[in-house]
């Protein structure tokens, strides 16, 4: 253990080496063990959110944005007539908006969420589902120009097209409405 010694009229006992040796270990690793401690506690920064690009590439999605008037299939822009509406919501199961009913609604910033008339019912009806959770500035309904894609999201100058319905795609379709709702002309 160690020996006993007179230090000044006291007795101090001497720690042998070994004992000395494991203390400086830890004196030396504990500063070190709790800076550690501390960083690996702190919240990470915020990353960076991915942009509608990314997130539509991930679900096998396609995203272009236009400066004018493309003519793209579905449209992005167009003619519009004030006094032809269209009500948010899906029109899944009844008659589509009138075309100019659509277009009127995508420049007073709705989402237009089109589907080809062919799109599998069990892929119909999750686009059904997720739309009818949150029906505001979306409408939802059956493509009549013959859009080649399956499924397509359109906004002002804003079109994303998908091959199919899946968990990527709905993901996709959420964050397309999430940045693209009023994005429209605002006359």
């Amino acid at each position: 253990m160690g020996e006993d010694r007179r230090l000044g009229g006291a007795c101090v006992r001497q720690a042998s080496p070994p004992v000395l040796i494991a203390l400086a270990a830890l004196l030396s690793v504990g500063p070190v063990g709790l800076a550690l401690s501390i960083r690996g506690s702190r919240p990470a920064p915020p990353s960076v959110p991915a942009t509608l690009g990314d997130i539509a590439r991930a679900a096998g999605c396609s995203l272009t944005e236009f400066d004018a008037d493309p003519r793209s299939n579905p449209p992005v822009s167009g003619r519009v007539d004030e006094r032809v509406a269209a009500d948010d919501g899906s029109y899944v199961g009844r008659r589509p908006p009138p075309p100019a009913g659509a277009m009127h609604a995508m420049f007073h910033g709705r989402v237009l969420v089109q589907y080809a008339p062919s799109l599998p019912a069990e892929e119909l009806r999750a686009l059904d589902r997720a739309v009818g959770a949150d029906p505001a500035k979306v409408l939802l309904f059956a493509n009549r120009t013959g859009m080649p894609a399956p499924v397509a999201a359109t906004a002002y100058l804003t079109l994303m097209t998908c091959p199919r319905v899946d968990a990527g795609t709905l993901a996709a379709v959420r964050a397309f409405r999430a940045r693209r709702a009023d994005f429209g002309q605002r006359f």
